[in-house]
């Protein structure tokens, strides 16, 4: 049985498009466009108990957005989850009890 179990999740964000400058900034209160970017395109995995995986890839590829969809930090535009056997983003008291999740920043100076 599959202790993570992932389904064509995806996740979409929406933005809006500002023209430059201060007539831009004005323009953009009454008017603007809207854009989507898909941070993740429908993954489907899973991992068995006792596994132990890796996510690699370029910057932008989703890695932290998938991870922060499987912590319950973010809800998915669509798509499926079940980490042991909970939905991650219901947030529930037990769920939160059994997984913790972090996340790494690297900071160059020079």
């Amino acid at each position: 049985m599959s202790i993570i179990s992932v389904k064509n999740l995806s996740k979409t964000y929406e933005y809006y498009k500002k023209q430059p400058g201060f007539w831009g900034s004005i323009t953009s209160l009454f008017w603007r466009k809207k854009l989507y970017t898909q941070a993740v395109k429908n993954i489907s995995f899973d991992i068995e108990k006792g596994e132990l995986v890796g996510f690699l890839g370029p910057n932008g590829a989703g890695k932290t957005t998938t991870l922060k969809m499987l912590s319950g930090i973010l809800y998915p535009s669509s798509g499926e989850a079940k980490i042991l056997g909970f939905k991650p983003w219901e947030r529930k008291s037990a769920f939160q009890k059994k997984i913790s999740i972090v996340l790494g920043l690297k900071i160059s100076f020079g």
